[in-house]
């Protein structure tokens, strides 16, 4: 089975937490290549599936740091379904939300297996330690 994202942890210097995330890839009728984590709610695109990975990349870091910033993380995961063992700004455990509940309360996920054949992974990724 293909990998299609991370090759290593996302790591910081307040450590980090992994968890697996559910991974869509699929083209759409452009031959557009798309990387859709349901759970996070993050896309990345591209001409090929090597670019949509390196937008998802992108995309990825780009929302942790800004949820890092401005120390939003623990309450934007818990928006999207996560359950934080522990309390928000410091969780021992996290879990994400069942992908049955994420197609239930987002319409575009359940658009996508409508509409495209579909790909998925399983994929361990970190996240930053809660600062």
């Amino acid at each position: 089975m293909a990998q299609y994202i991370f090759e290593g942890d996302y790591k910081n210097k307040s450590g980090n937490v992994k968890v697996k995330l559910l991974l869509f890839h699929f083209q759409d009728e452009n031959n557009i290549h798309f990387i859709y984590s349901p759970h996070i709610d993050l896309t990345g695109y591209g001409k090929s599936v090597t670019e949509a990975k390196e937008s998802f990349n992108i995309v990825f870091e780009d929302f942790v740091d800004y949820a890092l910033k401005k120390k939003t993380l623990g309450k934007v995961l818990s928006d999207l379904g996560w359950e934080l063992k522990g309390s928000s700004k410091r969780p021992k455990k996290v879990i994400a939300p069942s992908i049955t509940s994420v197609i239930n309360k987002n319409r575009y996920v359940s658009e996508i297996f409508d509409k495209y054949p579909v790909n998925t992974y399983h994929q361990e990724v970190g996240l930053p330690a809660f600062v």
